[in-house]
């Protein structure tokens, strides 16, 4: 199996995949596209309220048996908001090693990523119980208790990301 980060337009990640299906259902049966998304706890006008956003913004995963061939590369260059291949057209990898091991933790929990559980040692270290920070430990470089959120940095694909991932804090057991 390999897979492939197709960059579109911000914010039509999901708009892509569905024009996909829709204008060339052969290439999305043969194919998987993946979208992950996140799902945030935001407070607005004093109230709390869950709020869908991407976790990859601009990015769309391509889940093939097969390399990216020439035909498959003309067709994905007809649709809207298709903007490349990482890190080209002209020279299309698969994720490696490290990149394959992040998507696939990801993978494993689903494309609409939840809330962590965690619970707060005696010295306010965070210890994760289930959900998308599990295993993720060290790549916790914030936690705002307020808002219910962990900023973890990420090495992907040659880059740094941050990004910001809700949990709900279980209560200590005395």
């Amino acid at each position: 199996m390999h897979y492939f980060v197709i960059q579109v337009a911000t914010g039509r990640e999901q708009i892509f995949i569905d024009n996909l299906k829709k204008l060339n259902p052969a290439l999305a049966q043969a194919h998987k596209f993946i979208y992950f998304t996140r799902e945030l706890t935001i407070r607005r006008g004093g109230k709390n309220l869950k709020e869908l956003q991407p976790l990859f913004p601009s990015y769309v995963i391509m889940q093939t048996e097969n390399t990216i061939d020439a035909e498959t590369l003309i067709e994905l260059k007809k649709l809207p908001d298709f903007y490349h291949f990482l890190n080209s057209n002209t020279e299309i990898v698969p994720l490696n090693d490290k990149d394959l091991c992040i998507i696939k933790h990801f993978m494993g929990l689903g494309p609409k990523l939840g809330s962590s559980r965690v619970r707060f040692d005696e010295n306010d270290r965070i210890a994760v119980c289930e959900g998308p920070l599990k295993g993720m430990e060290g790549n916790i470089i914030k936690v705002d208790r307020r808002k219910q959120r962990a900023k973890i940095q990420l090495n992907f694909h040659g880059s740094t990301y941050t990004l910001d991932l809700s949990f709900e804090d279980i209560t200590k057991e005395s």
